[in-house]
């Protein structure tokens, strides 16, 4: 057997951008051994003795990466899904993605263990995770109009005038892509941080994925959620053709 080469990390990663060197996980300094196992099959491994081999834990975040955040809060759904996502991006952009999923800036959420294909959204350090309870709390109604963007993350409105004055408010963040809205069929007006669509969406298509059809109040209580934002959140799954409501309050997925 041909005895192993040695490298620097600086040797074997020459050539590389940060992005591919992020998400390789390859440390800044250091040596390994490179061995052929088999035909075009080599190993990359630490030298005997060596113990310290460790991915660099620092990651900053670069405009490009901050870029690429921005399109998970502004593309629909459709355009998050896993392989599709991908070809939306520029190379330059495709790097940065591999990197910030590497670095677990981003996770691919699978909606449902049956489908090979998740949703790609940012991660919420702070956020806990959570999972759809078999016995879920009752979580209180409040009037539509008592919902507020501040202390709830959505809110309800029923004039034009008052949506326009919303949308003149909150501009600026509507064009950082961190709230959107949507009017319904009903006529209200709905507005919403993205964070919180990002967060409810995947689970809520997930349960419909696997129940098919479902009223939304049973929906709601499934994910232990206010019904308000239920609907908020299939409204604008509706807009991008992956629900119908096929009778009122009844949703049904259609991928």
């Amino acid at each position: 057997m041909v005895s192993p080469l040695r490298l620097t990390i600086q040797g074997l990663t020459k050539g590389l951008s940060p992005e591919q060197l992020a998400a390789l996980g390859f440390p800044e300094k250091g040596t390994v051994e490179i061995s052929k196992v088999q035909d075009k099959t080599w190993v990359i491994s630490l030298p005997n003795g060596q113990t310290d081999f460790s991915p660099n834990p620092a990651f900053t975040i670069t405009p490009i990466h901050q870029k690429v955040l921005r399109l998970l809060k502004t593309h629909h759904t459709p355009d998050l899904i896993e392989g599709r996502f991908e070809r939306l991006l520029s190379p330059e952009e495709l790097d940065a993605f591999t990197a910030l999923l590497a670095a677990g800036k981003i996770e691919c959420f699978k909606t449902n263990p049956k489908f090979d294909k998740g949703i790609y959204r940012e991660v919420n350090p702070n956020a806990k995770k959570a999972s759809i309870q078999s016995n879920p709390i009752p979580i209180p109604e409040k009037v539509a109009e008592e919902y507020s963007l501040m202390h709830d993350g959505f809110m309800v409105l029923r004039s034009d005038g008052a949506a326009k004055a919303a949308s003149f408010d909150l501009a600026e963040r509507i064009k950082a892509g961190e709230i959107k809205g949507i009017k319904s069929f009903d006529g209200f007006y709905y507005i919403i941080e993205n964070s919180l669509l990002q967060k409810h969406t995947p689970r809520l298509l997930g349960l419909l994925q696997k129940e098919k059809t479902m009223d939304i109040s049973q929906v709601a209580a499934q994910n232990g959620i206010p019904i308000v934002l239920a609907r908020i959140a299939l409204e604008f799954a509706k807009e991008d053709g992956v629900v119908i409501e096929k009778k009122k309050n009844m949703f049904a997925y259609v991928g």
